[in-house]
């Protein structure tokens, strides 16, 4: 069965400057195990830029302490980038309070994201990592994802409609670039500016994609996310 990774806190912070009062996460979690969700990205853990922005820009483990220990069958998790990353930030999973660790890179910066990902894995994290920008990556890009040994430390390789660009008909086109790559376990993260969350998403789908992401409501970036709703009933 497909999974399901709820961003709604991590990508909703746009619309709130990752402001979120606790009992607002803790029926969040609450509401996510009920729907039998997999995964829950609660944030990003940033360190650099945070000026006007809220605690779950952050994410120390301080703060994610009281979710992790309410999370039930949750895996929890944040976000991190190629030019905000700093391994300092993340202690090893045994002494954290996130499960998983989603890496983000932009199409120059492929050989850095997986570096980082080979990090975080020794670390004890599970590690998702996220091409954005998914119609940009050039040749060098993709030999670089061919010639990496250690694939299987993934979790999932996710590409991004992180533009609005794609249509349900390019789905196939970047899922099974991936599948020739030889990553097994594919996932698909859609914005909504055009319209196309919900088809986009299904394509993916159909195609075998190991998870897809959701938020409550579709609140997020770039028009948002795929609402959840939607496609609750195809899902579940």
């Amino acid at each position: 069965m497909i999974k399901i990774l709820d961003c709604t806190t991590r990508d909703g912070g746009y619309a709130s400057n990752w402001n979120f009062d606790d009992e607002y996460i803790f029926n969040h979690i609450k509401f996510l195990n009920e729907n039998n969700i997999s995964y829950y990205e609660i944030g990003y853990r940033n360190y650099h830029d945070t000026e006007d922005k809220g605690s779950f820009y952050r994410c120390t483990p301080e703060l994610l302490k009281p979710f992790y220990q309410a999370k039930e069958n949750l895996k929890l998790g944040i976000m991190t980038d190629t030019t905000r990353y700093n391994a300092e930030d993340f202690p090893g999973q045994a002494e954290d309070y996130i499960d998983f660790v989603r890496v983000a890179v932009h199409p120059d910066k492929i050989p850095q994201a997986l570096n980082i990902a080979e990090n975080l894995y020794q670390k004890g994290y599970m590690v998702f990592v996220q091409l954005m920008d998914v119609t940009n990556i050039e040749a060098d890009g993709y030999l670089y994802l061919y010639m990496w040994d250690k694939k299987n430390i993934l979790e999932s390789l996710y590409f991004a409609d992180s533009y609005s660009k794609l249509l349900p008909s390019d789905i196939p086109q970047y899922y099974n670039k991936l599948k020739i790559l030889g990553y097994n376990k594919i996932s698909f993260h859609a914005h909504n500016n055009s319209g196309h969350a919900y088809e986009n998403t299904i394509s993916a789908i159909n195609l075998g994609a190991y998870s897809i992401d959701i938020t409550k409501n579709g609140i997020g970036r770039n028009g948002g996310n795929l609402d959840f709703e939607l496609i609750k009933e195809k899902l579940l």
